[in-house]
């Protein structure tokens, strides 16, 4: 186990059955993360087990025999590489061990634990975004480790020693660094400006020995190291540490020890021998990269290390006005499923049946209809749409209204190829019509979707569709809502095309009824690169497009056209590409979101699960916004809408982090927590206990009485599906058993009390952690 060469340290995650017996002259610190392992020393035994911590001291022997299956932190401290970090000239001993730890120390332990975790995650990341956290926790470690643990019991080293003269001191320090060449009295006293015999005496006197005293222990420090580590020659090791004779070091070094060098190696370094000749074979196996990574976040996310510091704090005081306020604007809900087929999924429709029951969605978005088997005849003996009936039976039976994507074929280029493909969609939707009727089918959407191309034939076909699709649609059904998707980027070109689009349209009196957009920062490497960290000025600029097109086309006698907006693939700050960005929650950004939007917008869409996008995009959607991740296993997002549901009512204040409405005698007081943090610093990072907010909230005005209070809180520990992954242990693949435990486990907090407002109203405190939202909702007791 080599030092590393780019900090003074060296850092594993280890599991041992036995490693053999050890000394060297650095710090050895051990954390065990799981099960348990047994370290023995010349003078005694330790059996560590989950949680504790140790430290072997340089020069002292040591031998790890693995009990069982165990995972183990091991730290070791160049005292060397050290010393050109700071100004100690060696690291002193410590007496660290949390066995049977008192009652002020385990406090002590506690933060240690932790500034070892934040290390781990930072040293094993190895990118040049973390050394700077390497060294914060490193110092961090080490100022804790000399405040509370240094070892008293160790007598004064000479190279510890400091003085009230600054000649002294320099002359100290000159032997410290030259130790091994020859250093006379007589030159430091000249180049001092000194007398000899006035410096020897002030020298006795601040150091209390001898100048040449002093020089020999310096000496014999270094030698004594070489003596213990190294299998050198006695003659050499004395030429290598600046004595002039193999009979003065031995004279020096009897004097110390009571031994010779050659008889103090022999009983010093017996054990050094095992790493030689050993019968105990060494077995143990080093944790690196990803594999320790996840062994890091199970050992975070178990032991809570995120939050424990609040620091900022927000006092709000909110007054209930005695007069009638304006309703609360929610948005309508989509959901998207990609191709019409995967309706037909037992999992999709399970999972959509699950989603009204729990939090009704007004609009269901997929791609076209689904292919059917039938062939073209003019009798049927059975219906030509089988399949199709069978998925839109099913959406009116769950009343789930679609927002069909109309999507034509690039290679549609001539106006009778296009006429062809809109009657194939006419003729599907006359169908529905006569099957459903107009009561239905005035209820649903019809997304066209513009062609993208820069070829004028193929964009002049496209617009031709709309047009004859639009004018034929109407004819059939009146109240039928038809609009197009406009903008997916901030691209100046797609934007040229919108605005000629929309001026298109007035004049031939086809204006959409609806206009959708897209905004997902992460559609792209390049848009991700420049817009990731700033979702939300990404998706307002976006917007700002649209609604900018609109008006442009606006006159007096068109004020009476407002198309709705629809949002319909978006995301905000996620975790994307590290082993640990499962645990960056993000609910309250995405509730900001959906509550500033939808002052502007008429709706926002949502994937049903990340599969289904998967098989859309061709390509990994870990980090997509679905309201599933599989099966009926709940993302925070679904919990997120359901907070959102049940914000009725009129609107009596909003603002920075909260929303308060009140439905008849009810009142709902949303609170949340959100962070634009870098989701590289995610729990494993220390910036993130910074990252927590403890609120004060007094409601004025509430009429005085009894209250029943529900509470609710939605965070990485109550409603996070990764933390609870982890702490079952973290598998690679959900299998049945887990899937039902998780999905049955998985769910905000909730807690009931009873509580009384008083005529001077309700104050209450709440402590938000990173991205956490809460939830309160007060019912009057008659």
């Amino acid at each position: 186990m080599r030092l590393s060469k780019q900090f003074p340290f060296r850092m594993s995650l280890m599991n041992a059955t036995v490693i053999p017996t050890q000394m060297n002259d650095s710090i050895n610190l051990f954390l065990m993360l799981n099960g348990s392992i047994n370290i023995s020393t010349p003078d005694q035994e330790y059996l560590l087990h989950t949680d504790d911590l140790l430290i072997i001291n340089p020069f002292q022997q040591y031998k790890i025999v693995g009990t069982e299956k165990n995972l183990f932190l091991y730290l070791q401290i160049s005292r060397e590489q050290m010393a050109q970090h700071v100004s100690l000239t060696e690291l002193p001993y410590f007496d660290c061990c949390s066995l049977d730890a008192s009652e002020t120390k385990k406090e002590q332990f506690k933060k240690l634990r932790e500034t070892l975790a934040r290390l781990m995650v930072a040293y094993f990341k190895k990118n040049e975004e973390t050394d700077l956290e390497v060294y914060q926790y490193l110092f961090t470690l080490l100022t804790c480790l000399i405040k509370e643990f240094k070892k008293a019991a160790i007598p004064t080293h000479p190279l510890s020693i400091t003085t009230t003269d600054e000649k002294i001191n320099a002359i100290i320090e000159h032997i410290q660094k030259n130790y091994d060449e020859p250093i006379s009295l007589e030159q430091l006293a000249k180049a001092a400006d000194l007398s000899y015999y006035h410096l020897s005496r002030l020298f006795k006197k601040q150091v209390g020995v001898t100048f040449t005293e002093y020089q020999n222990q310096i000496k014999l420090i270094h030698a004594t190291e070489e003596l213990l580590l190294t299998d050198h020659a006695i003659v050499k090791i004395a030429l290598n540490n600046g004595f002039a004779s193999v009979k003065h070091f031995h004279q020096v070094f009897k004097k110390k020890y009571g031994l010779t060098p050659s008889v103090y190696r022999k009983e010093r370094s017996a054990d050094r021998n095992l790493l030689k000749n050993t019968d105990d074979a060494a077995d143990f196996q080093e944790l690196s990269g990803t594999i320790a990574l996840q062994e890091l976040a199970k050992y975070l996310v178990e032991n809570d290390i995120d939050d424990e510091s609040v620091v900022i704090k927000q006092e709000l005081s909110l007054t209930i006005p005695n007069t009638a306020q304006p309703e609360y604007r929610q948005t309508k809900k989509i959901i998207k499923i990609g191709q019409a087929s995967e309706g037909l999924s037992n999992t999709v429709q399970r999972e959509l049946n699950s989603l009204q029951k729990e939090s009704h969605f007004d609009l269901i978005q997929f791609t076209g209809f689904c292919e059917e088997s039938n062939f073209e005849s003019d009798v049927h003996l059975i219906s030509e749409y089988i399949r199709n009936n069978q998925w839109f039976d099913f959406l009116v039976q769950i009343q789930l209204k679609p927002m069909i994507q109309l999507i034509p074929s690039e290679q549609l280029l001539h106006r009778k190829e296009m006429q062809v493909w809109c009657d194939r969609q006419l003729k599907m939707l006359r169908h529905f019509l006569n099957r459903y009727g107009y009561e239905e089918m005035d209820q649903w959407f019809l997304e066209w979707h513009l062609s993208g191309s820069d070829d004028e034939q193929q964009k002049a076909a496209s617009y031709w569709g709309y047009n004859y699709f639009y004018r034929k649609l109407k004819q059939l059904i009146p109240q039928c809502t038809i609009g197009f998707q406009a903008l997916t980027s901030l691209d100046d070109q797609a934007y040229s095309s919108y605005c000629e689009f929309l001026q298109l349209q007035k004049k031939q009196h086809c204006l959409p009824g609806f206009i959708s957009f897209q905004a997902d920062p992460y559609d792209s490497y390049q848009i991700k690169k420049e817009h990731s960290l700033y979702f939300k000025e990404y998706q307002k600029n976006i917007l700002d497009r649209v609604l900018v097109g609109i008006s442009l086309i606006q006159s007096e006698e068109d004020m009476g056209w407002q198309p709705e907006i629809y949002l319909t693939n978006w995301n905000t700050l996620v975790g994307e590409g590290d082993t640990l960005a499962g645990t960056f929650f993000r609910s309250a950004l995405i509730l900001e979101s959906i509550i500033e939007l939808s002052e502007q917008i008429s709706g926002m869409a949502f994937w049903l699960n990340i599969k289904v996008k998967e098989r859309q995009t061709h390509r990994r959607e870990d980090s997509s916004l679905s309201v599933f991740l599989y099966e009926e296993l709940r993302r925070p997002l679904f919990f997120s809408l359901s907070f959102l549901d049940r914000m009725s009512g009129q609107l009596i204040s909003k603002g920075d982090g909260y929303l308060l409405t009140q439905h008849n005698s009810h009142y709902q007081l949303l609170l949340y927590n959100s962070s634009y943090l870098d989701p590289m610093y995610s729990v494993d990072s220390y910036q993130v206990q910074y990252q927590s907010k403890k609120m004060a909230v007094h409601l004025n005005n509430m009429p005085a009485g009894d209250y029943l209070l529900r509470h609710y809180v939605l965070d990485k520990d109550h409603g996070g599906i990764y933390n609870d992954w982890i702490r079952v242990g973290g598998q690679t693949e959900i299998d049945l058993e887990l899937l039902t435990y998780l999905t049955q486990k998985i769910m905000p907090k909730f807690e009931l009390s009873r509580e009384c407002v008083s005529p001077e109203g309700f104050t209450l405190d709440s402590t938000l952690t990173l991205n956490a939202c809460q939830l309160y909702i007060f019912q009057p007791i008659h």
